[in-house]
């Protein structure tokens, strides 16, 4: 009984100075990612994932750096583990998502936005990401419900703005899609990509003055509209 209490001290101390350890390697890691050393960070996190791999946070944080790195396919295995010791992680599948996206798997990047978003149904990021690849899939009708579901939750957040106005223009609603670039122009006025697609879109609906002042104006801050670009739209 006395050597079944020693040996149950004994393991309790191992787990103690493990855990203690881990936590060092990760706070480690935390501060080599804060400084961009992504390469070394990543060794601290993976010194804290040998000494305790139940630590969600240390293979979350690895991720990410390997993400910095471009190693989508490691970081999208590392979000794995992240989710399998914690369901519930949002921006885990999030994160994995926009991994996927990076390697063309356009479904399973809007698998895992849609995880996300059924975790946290006010994840601005995730309708904005699943968004983005409804618009690059052409699913137009479903990128402007994400970019708007993104705005509720974060109505400042520009690049929904200007996303959901390019939709708009796919569709064929180039009002929406003025007042949509209007609104990312209000936002930040120097956002040049804003005023050449408002420019394209009032020329459409045949507000030819104020179509290329706004043209001049992006011209201005560096985006040139093509001749083709125009013509394309004049059909």
């Amino acid at each position: 009984m006395k050597r079944a209490v020693v040996l149950v001290a004994v393991m309790l101390f191992y787990f103690c100075v493990a855990g203690q350890a881990s936590k060092r390697a990760y706070n480690n890691g935390n501060k080599r990612a804060e400084k961009r050393d992504y390469q070394k960070a990543i060794v601290f996190f993976t010194q804290a994932i040998r000494l305790d791999r139940f630590f969600t946070e240390a293979w979350y944080n690895r991720a990410l750096a390997k993400s910095k790195l471009q190693d989508y396919t490691g970081a999208i295995g590392d979000y794995t583990e992240a989710i399998a010791l914690e369901p519930g992680f949002a921006f885990a599948y999030n994160n994995r998502g926009a991994d996927r996206k990076e390697l063309n798997d356009l479904g399973g990047a809007v698998s895992d936005y849609t995880k996300a978003i059924e975790i946290d149904t006010a994840y601005a990021r995730a309708y904005f990401n699943r968004g983005v690849v409804r618009l690059i899939t052409g699913e137009y009708s479903s990128s402007i419900s994400d970019f708007t579901k993104a705005l509720r939750s974060a109505p400042d957040m520009t690049d929904a703005w200007f996303n959901r106005g390019i939709s708009k223009f796919k569709t064929g609603d180039h009002a929406g899609a003025i007042f949509d670039f209007s609104k990312v122009i209000e936002l930040d006025p120097g956002y040049a990509k804003a005023y050449a697609k408002r420019g394209v879109a009032e020329i459409r609906i045949s507000r030819t003055e104020e179509g290329w002042k706004d043209i001049t104006k992006a011209r201005e801050l560096g985006i040139v509209v093509t001749e083709e670009e125009l013509v394309t739209d004049r059909k």
